[in-house]
Formats: structure tokens, sequence, C-alpha cells
């Protein structure tokens, strides 16, 4: 009997033995892979965060794409002379005149000029261009097109390597079938980035280019010096001027007209001549009855 009960003790303590072991292999092994899994969530997280950073440096690094547009208007009085003194200053920056409209109101004449100029020139332009005439208006506005510049060009870059896929498939294609469509996707991808090229080289003339609107007027009547400010002696000149203008215009409106009777001297002489017998007639027959 106390065998028995021994052989039991024996076996219930080998039983809770191999238990405990169990258990703690069974432990290690579950907070192993808690382990493992964290360390790779861990990790995640790191190319997460670093991918996120990359992404901000990346936009805060993006470089800016400004376009300047600048409208002016000017009170001027001689246009053609500020046209030629705006052409000047434009060679000076090395810019240009895109579009140039003359024309004349109430006899006064009128100009719109678009002019072309490197962006960095435009703060030392502007003051030049001022001093031509009394300003009238202004207003410069800058717009950030850096977003829709780089959104372009991704797609672009995108669309190049679909391409280069699409070349690939064309040089790998057995069939008249496969080698006509998949010549149709690359003519459709390829307008697609001829577009978007297009549209970047627009932006970039716009971006490296600023515009100028500029709209010249002339002053109504003669100057007085409270729209122009123009000096004493300049409006003096400019009420000379405008004298001899007129006489200038008379006078050749007089030798219009003589160019204008020349054809009818002939008849005009015979006129003057047939009137001036009948007058001397009509006297001698007035003299021949008073004699009487």
């Amino acid at each position: 009997m106390r065998k028995l009960l021994l052989f039991m003790l024996a076996v219930l303590l080998l039983l809770t033995v191999s238990g405990c072991s169990s258990a703690t292999k069974n432990t290690d092994e579950s907070v192993a892979p808690r382990g493992q899994y964290a360390n790779q969530a861990a990790d995640m997280s790191t190319e997460q965060r670093e991918k996120t950073e990359a992404k901000i440096d990346g936009q805060s690094s993006m470089q800016k794409k400004i376009i300047t547009t600048v409208n002016l208007v000017l009170l001027v009085y001689d246009v053609d002379k500020a046209v030629l003194e705006i052409e000047n200053i434009l060679k000076g920056v090395e810019g240009y005149i895109q579009a140039a409209n003359l024309w004349h109101t109430n006899e006064q004449p009128q100009g719109s000029l678009v002019l072309r100029l490197s962006a960095e020139m435009v703060e030392e332009s502007l003051p030049r261009l001022e001093a031509l005439g009394h300003v009238e208006n202004k207003s410069i506005a800058r717009q950030d097109v850096a977003e829709k510049y780089y959104d372009t060009e991704a797609r672009k870059n995108n669309l190049k390597k679909q391409e280069e896929r699409y070349l690939e498939l064309l040089s790998k294609a057995n069939t008249v079938k496969d080698m006509l469509e998949i010549e149709n996707q690359l003519t459709q991808v390829r307008g697609e980035i001829e577009s978007f090229e297009a549209m970047l080289k627009l932006l970039n003339s716009q971006v490296d280019l600023a515009t100028i609107n500029l709209e010249l007027r002339s002053p109504q009547g003669l100057p007085t010096g409270e729209t122009l400010r123009e000096p004493f002696a300049q409006r003096v000149q400019a009420g000379w001027q405008r004298g001899v203008n007129g006489m200038i215009n008379i006078v050749q409106a007089l030798l219009v007209l003589a160019v204008i009777l020349v054809p009818y001297i002939p008849i005009l002489t015979l006129g003057c001549y047939l009137t001036y017998r009948l007058y001397k007639a009509r006297l001698a027959r007035k003299n021949n009855r008073g004699e009487k």
C-alpha cells in the first residue's frame, strides 16, 4: 500500500514538472513572436516616418514658380516719343515688345503695349517706365504655379515610363494585331506627352519672363501742368507747336483747294472775261445815253 502511494506521488510530481516546463516553453514561444512583431512594427513606423519626412522635405525644397503680371496706365505728353523710350529701356534689360497697338481717340494718340522682360528686372524697370509720365493706375500680381508645374512634370514622366513599356511590348509583339494595338496606345501616350511638354514650356516662359500690360494715354487739350506736371517751358513749347501746326494745316488746306480748282481755271477765266465784256458794254451804253 505504501509503495502504491509513493508511486502515485511520483507520477503526480512528474506530471507537475512536465506541465510547468511546457507552460514555460509556451510562454517563451508566445513572447518571442510578440517581440518580433513589435520590431517589425517599429521598423514599419520608422520607414513610414522617413517617407513622410522625405515627402515634407521634398515639398519644402520645391522651387517656387512665380508668374509676374503688371498692369500699368500712364498719361504721357507724346505717345510716339514714349514708345521709343520704352524700346530703349527694354533693350537695356534684354526685353522686348510682344504686341503693340496705337490709335487716336478724339484726335488724341493712345497706345497699348505688351512688354516681356526678365522677372528679375521688373523691380528695376518699373520706376523707369513710370518716370515717362503720370501713373494713373498700377497693379502687380504674382501667382505661384509650382504645384501645377510639378504635377504636370510628374504626369509627363509617368507617361514617359509608360511609353518605354509600350516600346518593349512592341518589340516582343508576335502578331500584326498586337502591333497595331500597341502602336495605337503609343500614339495616344505620345500625344499626351507632347501636350504636357507644351504646357511646361508655356509655364516656363511665363515664369522666366514677366508681362507688363502698358497703356499710354494723352491728356485732353493743351497740357496744363496739373495732369502731367510738365515744366512751364514744355507747356509754352506745346502751345507754340499747336499754333504752328494750325497755321500749317490752313496753308495745306489752301494749297489743296488750289489744286482742286486747277481744272476749272479755263472755265473760270472764260466766265470772268464774259462778265467783264458785259460790264464794259453796259457801261458804254449808259455813257451814250448820258451824252444824248
